[in-house]
């Protein structure tokens, strides 16, 4: 498959091993395709915009003038090598399971090396990789024509090589969703001033420094486009944590439930749960029986079976590792039941405490319309 570019900007070569875009390029210097590896020159005049290309008479090499799926693979990770070396990227815009978009910060500290084709053990090598003190810090894989399936360290992040060509205008143009008609030298101070006024900036100082401050601003909008879906983004982490914990005794600050409020926050299990789920309302002890409150109990009663088997033994397990006897009950926000549960002796049907679940058995019975579970645990 040949790609046709859809932006009039030519592609770059290498220089030293960086990549170099033809308009940032200077007469003189060694360039080498990054496709063949042979040498190129750079061409600059009246009429057609700087670009490269390869010396007559030079085998064939369609890399500047039919691009195929290879080449377009390997001048994405070059480019994404080349902006992570020079400190352009600095977000990552990225989507959550829920389908929220957020930003991700990328840290930049003395030391970091960008490397491409970098090796993970004897297993195989990641596109691009910054890493520091020998420590991997992020993985960029490029996108064309199979995603990454493979297990990838983390942090990392996939990108369309072909989005990313587009969207970024072959990496000259990084700046989030904003066309800039004006450079920040061709403003007026009442311009800079407006524009600082809208992105809630600090507007003291002189021009100069008013100026530097929205080249900054500016500047931190310049990001890349990840397609894998992320963790859940800061506002879903926010809804999920954002539970009251209390005990019947208070209504106040409890510490026994606010330690089962972290320990849930902390689980992997909600974190899975909460797509289909939903979040919790509220957690309340009442006499060693946990009560858990749905915000929707119709999502979490008309979910998978699996899902809610996963979340109750997060629940009995959490709750037994306080110590106090593992019972838990969930309802909806009229107080009925839509689950309730006892560990207990199997023989003498006594309620016993446990460090660890042990065997679990499930017995059901309608009532009203309620299902009500028994959960009968012996130790292993």
């Amino acid at each position: 498959m040949v790609l046709t570019l859809m932006t009039k900007f030519p592609l770059g070569a290498l220089h030293n091993g960086e990549y170099c875009l033809p308009c940032n390029a200077e007469k003189g210097l060694d360039y080498i395709c990054p496709g063949c590896k042979a040498p190129v020159i750079l061409r600059r005049g009246e009429i057609k915009a700087p670009h490269f290309a390869h010396k007559p008479s030079e085998r064939r090499c369609e890399f500047y003038d039919h691009p195929g799926e290879g080449e377009i693979h390997k001048m994405v990770k070059h480019i994404i090598a080349d902006l992570l070396r020079k400190k352009k990227i600095k977000k990552v815009v990225r989507s959550c399971p829920k389908g929220c978009t957020y930003d991700e910060e990328i840290d930049y500290e003395e030391g970091d090396e960008v490397i491409d084709e970098y090796p993970i053990g004897d297993r195989y090598k990641v596109d691009v990789a910054l890493i520091n003190n020998g420590k991997i810090k992020y993985i960029f894989e490029v996108y064309n024509t199979h995603k990454t399936t493979r297990e990838t360290p983390e942090p990392w992040f996939e990108i369309d090589a072909k989005k990313f060509l587009k969207d970024t205008e072959n990496g000259t143009k990084l700046t989030k969703g904003v066309e800039y008609s004006l450079n920040v030298g061709e403003m007026t101070l009442l311009q800079v001033v407006e524009e600082l006024h809208e992105r809630g900036v600090d507007l003291g100082g002189t021009l100069y420094e008013k100026c530097n401050r929205l080249e900054n601003e500016r500047r931190k909008s310049e990001c890349v486009y990840c397609i894998r879906v992320g963790k859940y983004c800061p506002s879903c982490k926010i809804h999920m944590a954002d539970f009251t914990a209390t005990s019947y005794r208070t209504n106040g600050y409890d510490k026994r439930t606010e330690c089962m409020k972290q320990a849930i926050i902390n689980s992997k299990e909600y974190e899975q749960c909460y797509l289909e789920l939903g979040a919790i309302k509220s957690i309340c002890d009442y006499k060693g029986e946990l009560s858990v409150y749905m915000i929707d109990a119709y999502k979490y009663m008309h979910s998978t079976e699996f899902i809610q088997r996963k979340f109750k033994d997060m629940l009995l397990r959490e709750w037994s590792e306080l110590d106090w006897g593992p019972q838990i009950a969930i309802c909806d926000a009229t107080d009925k039941y839509i689950f309730h549960s006892e560990w207990g002796d199997e023989k003498t049907n006594t309620r016993v405490v446990l460090h660890r679940p042990g065997v679990r058995k499930y017995e059901i019975e309608d009532m009203a319309d309620v299902f009500k579970y028994q959960c009968v645990i012996s130790s292993n």
